[in-house]
């Protein structure tokens, strides 16, 4: 391998996933994975040292969480702690540098301003506490004119970075080369995501089983950055979830080996 890493996001075991970290992380790291990513929501009820006991067990350890929604409650006085400071404080405890976010939507273009604005307030936030906040891109930052795309591009603050998916960047209709260029200045990792189709729809696959253009996005980060998460992200699979982290791991290391 080169010094990219390798992660796998845990999406693919499912919600149940919580009841199951050992035989996860066991999957994952037989897969030949470094790490993982995995949603607040499956981890926030394990305590911080049991969660990094598990993965340490494995050779693992937690690249990045993932968050949505507004993260900061406007009915909240000032010195209430929120969901961020819970989030933050779990990765801190778990020595996690990076925090992924999705989901803004907006009906407005006040209501898309008001959600810029929290990611930069979040940002900051997180920079202050050793934490990169990632934006993580479905299809729709794409469509009606990239208009959600342009907003993080133009106005997001240095300290709120992006975490492309590679596969919905495609779905959006978007060529991937040119998104990675503009994103670059604050690139800070990568999800492989890849498609069946190009059509509406989750219909994810196995890394390389697809249409998404990973390969060429591959290429662009070797030339263009290094030390660098590169995470495989597959929301849903018809093998088992062990089996597609294989394939996953497999395609990546081809991609990115030395």
């Amino acid at each position: 391998m080169s010094d990219f890493k390798i992660a796998c996001q845990t999406i693919t075991w499912g919600g149940g996933q919580k009841d199951m970290f050992p035989q996860v992380f066991a999957e994952v790291a037989k897969a030949g994975f470094d790490a993982v990513e995995i949603g607040f929501r499956h981890i926030k009820d394990t305590e911080p040292a049991k969660l990094t006991e598990m993965l340490q067990a494995e050779g693992l350890v937690l690249a990045a969480s993932h968050v949505g929604g507004n993260l900061f409650d406007a009915a909240q006085a000032d010195q209430e702690r929120g969901i961020l400071d819970e989030v933050i404080d779990y990765l801190t405890a778990t020595c996690t540098g990076l925090l992924m976010y999705s989901g803004l939507r907006y009906e407005s273009d006040e209501q898309l301003a008001q959600g810029v604005d929290m990611l930069n307030r979040a940002a900051e936030k997180c920079k202050s506490a050793g934490i990169k906040l990632l934006y993580h891109n479905h299809n729709w930052e794409f469509e009606n004119g990239g208009k959600v795309m342009h907003a993080l591009l133009k106005d997001g603050c240095d300290a709120l970075g992006f975490c492309p998916d590679i596969g919905w960047v495609m779905k959006g209709g978007a060529d991937v080369v040119p998104v990675l260029d503009k994103m670059k200045p604050r690139l800070g990792a990568v999800h492989f995501k890849d498609f069946a189709t190009n059509n509406p729809g989750c219909d994810t696959v196995i890394l390389g089983k697809g249409v998404a253009p990973l390969a060429e996005a591959a290429d662009w980060l070797k030339k263009n950055v290094s030390g660098m998460y590169v995470i495989a992200e597959q929301d849903n699979a018809d093998v088992p979830a062990a089996k597609a982290a294989a394939g996953n791991a497999a395609y990546l290391k081809s991609l990115f080996a030395s």
